[in-house]
């Protein structure tokens, strides 16, 4: 029996991580060929009723002088624990592998453990203009040591895998497709119909509105999004836009754009949210649009489905494989075909209905039990 550290160091403001995490451990908590440590913050509490042992470590402090040695580290393969904290080293001490949900040095390349990590993404390829000269560099970097030094990679798509032996010239024998399943706690949510009048007055909701949940990233396209939905909105005076996630990033451009077309009255950014709230938003909502440029797998498109609403999606990278035939999908670049499509979900409430049953039905296939048996392969 190996004991495996499960790293959870990803907070609900860091994107699709936060939920993949929850995945993970949803799949591996009643695993008894192994025994599982999650290592999380200190404020971090989610797990705490799960069946697993919990170690907490303070948030990683990165001063100047630590970074500079830690590239050189990271540049030269030099795999040592030079500047851990000893509390650090004594938690990590009895770990024989380790598993990040995304790609992540720390602790596991400086302690020289074996480790696994989940490959999301290398967007950096196809839109380099979103990221600065630094971040690309970094990327590059963490790419390059990471692929070279780990146990095995998880990737949740064909395309990623394909991006990852292109890009890194990884050994295909070395990367596993795995697509995860969405958290257990969507996939068995019971609603509890007296909570959708509070929920909609806590957040003023509108009668009608589309939903839209995602960080103010430049790839999550909101700006073409408003451009379609005022397309939409000529036709459906009473339709409404919610939007959710980071005020930050992008969001600066998006609230401009928003003023420029006058919608500040039926576009509604509410900033973060509480997660237990999301489930409401959804089934409040009249279907789930998802607009992004670049995705390699979309955890909203799941919780969709999960809770039976219908998805209208881009078509790139690997969404169409994602969503199949239980939703519709659009060329995201372009603003016209994206606001007909909303348009025809709109207008058609027997297609809406049927979309959200076929959802449904898709992701009732996945089985957190199959998606432990997948993982456990890598881990042992």
């Amino acid at each position: 029996m190996s004991k495996i550290g499960i790293l959870a160091f990803w907070n609900k403001y860091g994107g699709g991580v936060y939920q993949y995490t929850q995945s993970i451990v949803d799949a591996l908590r009643d695993d008894k060929t192994n025994s599982y440590v999650v290592f999380c913050f200190d404020d971090d509490h989610r797990f705490d009723n799960y069946n697993v042992e919990i170690r907490r470590i303070k948030e990683f402090s990165n001063p100047g002088f630590k970074k500079v040695i830690r590239f050189f580290q990271f540049l030269f393969f030099i795999q040592k624990p030079w500047l851990l904290p000893n509390d650090d080293l004594n938690k990590f001490h009895d770990i024989d592998l380790i598993l990040s949900p995304c790609i992540s040095e720390y602790p596991h390349f400086y302690l020289k453990k074996r480790f696994v990590f989940t490959f999301h993404d290398m967007q950096e390829k196809y839109y380099p203009g979103f990221f600065s000269r630094y971040t690309r560099f970094t990327r590059w970097l963490y790419n390059r040591t990471l692929t070279k030094t780990a146990k095995a990679i998880i990737c949740e798509s064909d395309f990623v895998k394909s991006d990852l032996m292109k890009f890194t010239h990884t050994n295909a024998d070395k990367i596993f497709v795995i697509p995860s399943p969405p958290p257990k706690d969507f996939l068995t949510y019971k609603i509890d119909d007296a909570k959708f009048s509070i929920v909609k007055e806590k957040y003023r909701l509108p009668d009608r509105f589309i939903f839209y949940p995602a960080q103010c990233w430049e790839h999550k396209n909101h700006i073409r999004l408003v451009e379609a939905f005022q397309f939409v909105l000529a036709k459906h005076p009473d339709i409404h836009l919610i939007l959710t996630g980071s005020q930050n990033d992008n969001y600066p451009n998006l609230a401009k754009k928003i003023s420029q077309l006058n919608l500040e009255n039926r576009i509604h950014h509410l900033g973060y949210i509480d997660y237990q709230d999301f489930p409401y938003l959804y089934k409040l909502s009249q279907f789930l649009v998802m607009p992004t440029l670049f995705e390699s797998l979309s955890i909203p498109i799941y919780e969709a489905f999960a809770l039976e609403v219908a998805v209208c999606s881009s078509n790139v990278v690997a969404l169409p494989e994602q969503v199949g035939d239980s939703g519709l999908i659009f060329d995201p670049l372009n603003v016209v075909e994206m606001s007909e499509k909303m348009m025809l979900l709109l207008e058609n409430h027997d297609l809406r209905k049927s979309l959200a049953k076929k959802g449904k039905e898709r992701v009732q296939n996945f089985n957190h039990e199959k998606y432990k048996n997948q993982l456990l392969i890598l881990l042992h």
